[in-house]
């Protein structure tokens, strides 16, 4: 992002409100350092907006929540199983 402005903040608030409504985790990676204190004296909080610094490091993010979402997704199912009738 180059430059943000309120009214930029609050649709990209709500496009990440709104994906998590889905489940879905959000995570914003390439924020310059002069975006970053422009959203900070606007007073903008991105709430739980998970942010990295290079797409590398948003994508490493990206797997571990997957891998951990598996896992727990693994175990519920496990447990759902050991539970029915053979």
């Amino acid at each position: 992002m180059p430059t943000i402005d309120t009214q930029v903040a609050q649709h990209l608030l709500k496009t990440v409100q709104a994906a998590a409504l889905m489940g879905t985790v959000s995570i914003m990676s390439g924020v310059r350092p002069e975006t970053a204190q422009s959203m900070v004296h606007l007073g903008i909080d991105m709430g739980r907006l998970r942010s990295r610094n290079t797409l590398q490091d948003a994508l490493q993010l990206a797997l571990a929540v997957l891998a951990e979402r598996a896992g727990t997704a693994a175990t519920a199912a496990r447990a759902l199983t050991a539970g029915e009738p053979r």
